[in-house]
């Protein structure tokens, strides 16, 4: 039985409970919002056009009309508003599944049991991918049947490809805390490192056609991988996903390699 994942889980049962909320919430909020949106479709599709380049490449998908169905969904909602919220949430999680518990006392005590370090971290990353996976399918459901009350015309394939490439993108940054907590045992170091890793790989997708420097290392952005076409309206480019999911796995046998030979903080 794998009972560290599901201690893991049980333990962020209110979490969860808290997060299913305020989702549900969010969504509904911003889909009561397109009606009005769509009824401004020319004067914001104006004001999109004078805005600075380098904020039409951070926040708005300049392949579509931002006003149109799609392109409201992509650009506000799997482009601001939904990395943020599951960002901030994977950090969280990452940060706290080694470094939280060794530094709250309780990580001795589990591995005074015969449990090997290897599986220990194994079951904790598990719980990582299904706590986004659950909050994954939780946003699909929410964004189809929520459009259905708007007018909304989108398929929960289109909803799906964007939410695994979501899914990819709020993994990685998941994973860099967990290696940096399966490393240092610092929780506070955890969360600084993962979330200036997120705000730098952000900035460089947002400004790298402005900046011949941030050019050349944007192949190192999550965000660009993310961002680099619309997976809503375009599908999955699976050369980027290949990508985060490469790097998500070197992340992860990184973490154990750490966590394996590292003195415990107790």
């Amino acid at each position: 039985m794998p009972v560290i994942l599901i201690q893991a889980l049980k333990f962020q049962k209110k979490s969860f409970m808290f997060w299913t909320i305020g989702i549900v919430l969010l969504i509904a909020l911003y889909m009561a919002l397109y009606p009005s949106i769509k009824e401004s479709a020319a004067e914001l599709n104006a004001y999109m056009e004078k805005m600075p380049e380098a904020l039409r490449n951070a926040f708005i998908d300049e392949e579509t009309n931002y006003a149109s169905p799609l392109g409201y969904i992509s650009s506000e909602i799997y482009t601001q508003m939904l990395p943020l919220l599951f960002i901030f949430f994977a950090i969280g999680f990452g940060s706290n599944a080694i470094a939280g518990e060794e530094e709250k006392g309780t990580l001795d005590i589990v591995l005074s049991a015969p449990i090997r370090r290897s599986r220990f971290i194994i079951e904790k990353f598990l719980a990582l991918i299904v706590s986004l996976g659950f909050l994954s399918v939780l946003i699909v459901l929410c964004l189809f049947f929520g459009s259905k009350f708007v007018g909304i015309d989108v398929t929960v394939n289109q909803l799906t490809n964007a939410t695994f490439n979501l899914f990819l993108l709020s993994l990685n940054f998941g994973a860099f805390a967990f290696f940096i907590g399966s490393l240092t045992g610092s929780k506070g170091l955890s969360i600084g490192l993962a979330t200036a890793f997120a705000v730098l790989s952000f900035f460089v997708s947002a400004f790298y056609k402005l900046v011949d420097q941030l050019d050349k290392i944007k192949d190192f952005s999550p965000f660009f991988h993310y961002s680099d076409q619309s997976a809503l309206i375009h599908g999955i480019n699976w050369a980027s996903a290949t990508l985060l999911i490469w790097a998500i796995i070197g992340l992860f046998l990184l973490s154990i390699a750490a966590f394996s030979k590292r003195d415990l903080n107790v």
